[in-house]
């Protein structure tokens, strides 16, 4: 039997030693799998950096640092969206003004 991109598969993540299971589109389990190792990896980061930390506290620590990576990108996107915007825009107004001088 072969997979669609959209069938569900079942997946156990382990992130801090905390097991996690989700139901997540076939397509899907590399970008699942890539996001369970930066956070695991972060976790363990943490973990030597913090040693005297609980677990807890540090998949807080992981949590937070996800979310504010989340809101730079998230930030940079906006910022970019306007700009190419505004470039777009620009160039509009360019092409219009050329095809207008030769009419």
């Amino acid at each position: 039997m072969t997979m669609n991109d959209t069938d569900k598969v079942k997946m156990i993540l382990n992130i801090g030693g905390e097991h996690l299971t989700l139901t997540v589109d076939f397509n899907r389990q590399n970008a699942v799998r890539d996001a369970e190792k930066i956070a695991a990896d972060k976790f363990k980061e943490f973990k030597l950096q913090y040693p005297k930390r609980s677990d807890r506290e540090i998949l807080a620590m992981v949590a937070y640092q996800i979310a504010y990576y989340y809101q730079d990108l998230f930030n940079r996107h906006k910022e970019a969206t306007r700009v190419a915007e505004e470039v777009d825009t620009q160039l509009s107004a360019i092409l219009r003004n050329d095809a207008d001088s030769h009419d």
